[in-house]
């Protein structure tokens, strides 16, 4: 792994003060492709909201090796507040209060992996309500693009505070174990891994 300075990267995993919006829960007939985030117009500090598992908004940029059919996965640091030491998405955030999607998400892999892309590179494929305080997490609307990029590790700069370490893996592996539920990964839903499916086979053609 490269030691290249991320002049992005945070200094903490994450701070406690920092606001989101607050979203109504989804219904139960949300459509990952359709449907929205509704607002409740009112703003809580990141620790109110996942104390008191209200809904919020965040983003996951999975990164595609198309050539090799790998998924860059990253090891969540030991100091995050939901899963640490899993690995997890390329990477994620949560959408503070007053910014974009596409601007959270470009931020977010600045931080953590020291990359800068343009936000016409970032589309939206789907959103998966995922209702996660129960089982140590928190309770989002998770907002999922995917990228193709393709090199190996060291093109990336790691904000340490935030990420331990990534390795391309091959997606079918990646795919299992989230079906399998396996502890060592951060978890998603079955409709988040069939949508993810989806998407990653189209990029793999």
């Amino acid at each position: 792994m490269s030691e290249k300075l991320n002049p992005h990267a945070l200094d903490c995993a994450q701070d406690p003060a920092e606001r989101f919006e607050v979203m109504h829960p989804p219904p139960s007939s949300f459509d990952p492709y359709r449907d929205r985030a509704t607002s409740t117009n009112t703003y809580a500090t990141r620790a109110h909201v996942h104390k008191n598992g209200l809904w919020h908004c965040s983003v996951h940029i999975w990164l595609i090796d198309s050539t090799s059919s790998s998924i860059l996965l990253q090891k969540r640091s030991m100091t995050k507040d939901t899963f640490p030491g899993r690995w997890d998405i390329s990477s994620a955030g949560h959408v503070e209060a007053g910014k974009s999607l596409v601007e959270t998400a470009r931020t977010e892999l600045a931080e953590e992996l020291g990359i800068e892309v343009d936000a016409s590179e970032l589309n939206l494929s789907f959103v998966i309500p995922a209702e996660q305080s129960p089982m140590g997490g928190c309770n989002a609307f998770e907002h999922v693009y995917f990228m193709k990029w393709e090199g190996d590790t060291t093109q990336f700069s790691l904000g340490a505070a935030e990420v331990s370490e990534v390795s391309w893996t091959p997606a079918d592996e990646v795919l299992n174990a989230l079906r399998a539920n396996d502890e060592t990964y951060a978890p998603r839903s079955k409709a988040y891994v069939d949508a993810m499916e989806k998407r990653v086979d189209s990029l793999s053609v």
